[in-house]
């Protein structure tokens, strides 16, 4: 008799089951065909970027070629193109190759605005603290202490891919600004840092030794401030052609 209960107990358990199934049966096969979709869309998409990606290294090559030969208008062209259609990567290095080109134009200004753009472009620390370092340099020649501040103190931090130079040029802007025993404080860093280049180390070195002399004094009359490097205003019309053009104020 146990037998015949366990047979009929299996068989209830298997209709349960088969019921189970077929009302489960649609929503499975829905997952199951959702999951394919988005699969598919997915090989898809990454394909589909791969291209795009592939399409922007050989525009941003022919640009970097032509730059390389000299033709500087040909090349600022087809960079523009590459920033306005190249993926994110791409866009930021054409930038960054527009900003280089508006520097040999001396065209400041412009060239600011490239790399500060090329920053904003790429979420990857490694070109995007390039982009924003070179803006960096612009205002320490262009802008004020301040600004320049403003700007090399995030790429400090600690883990930032550019730190030590970011360091050795706020350094340098308070040597410019006068703050020696700020510069001193920096530069002291620098030549200690295990992160640093050997290379960074040794002009930290160096530098520290010409402010302990007192060169650094003299170094900073040479270089004078950032507002000392600005283009001078053209003399006034009724001026004689032989009158020096008006100091710019310290």
């Amino acid at each position: 008799m146990s037998d015949i209960f366990d047979e009929a107990e299996e068989g209830l358990r298997h209709d349960r089951w088969a019921a189970i199934a077929k009302k489960s049966a649609p929503w499975v096969a829905g997952i199951l065909g959702g999951a394919l979709i988005l699969s598919l869309g997915y090989w898809g998409y990454t394909a589909w970027q791969g291209q795009q990606m592939n399409k922007s290294s050989e525009a941003y090559d022919a640009a970097l070629e032509k730059a390389k030969a000299g033709d500087a208008e040909k090349a600022k062209a087809d960079f523009q193109k590459v920033a306005e259609t190249g993926t994110a990567g791409y866009k930021a290095l054409a930038l960054m190759q527009l900003g280089g080109l508006a520097l040999e134009a001396d065209k400041p200004a412009e060239a600011l605005k490239y790399f500060d753009d090329a920053a904003r472009a790429s979420s990857a620390p490694l070109v995007s603290d390039q982009a924003a370092l070179k803006a960096a340099f612009i205002v320490m020649d262009t802008g004020t202490f301040d600004e320049a501040k403003k700007r090399l103190e995030p790429l400090i931090r600690e883990g930032r891919p550019y730190a030590a130079l970011a360091r050795e040029a706020l350094a340098m802007a308070k040597v410019q600004n006068g703050d020696l025993a700020g510069a001193k404080t920096d530069l002291q860093l620098l030549s200690v840092s295990l992160d640093a280049p050997e290379g960074i180390k040794q002009r930290a070195e160096a530098t520290l030794a010409a402010i302990d002399s007192g060169a650094a004094t003299a170094a900073r009359e040479a270089l004078k401030l950032p507002q000392a490097r600005l283009p001078q205003q053209p003399a006034a019309p009724s001026a004689p052609a032989s009158a020096p053009a008006p100091a710019q104020a310290q």
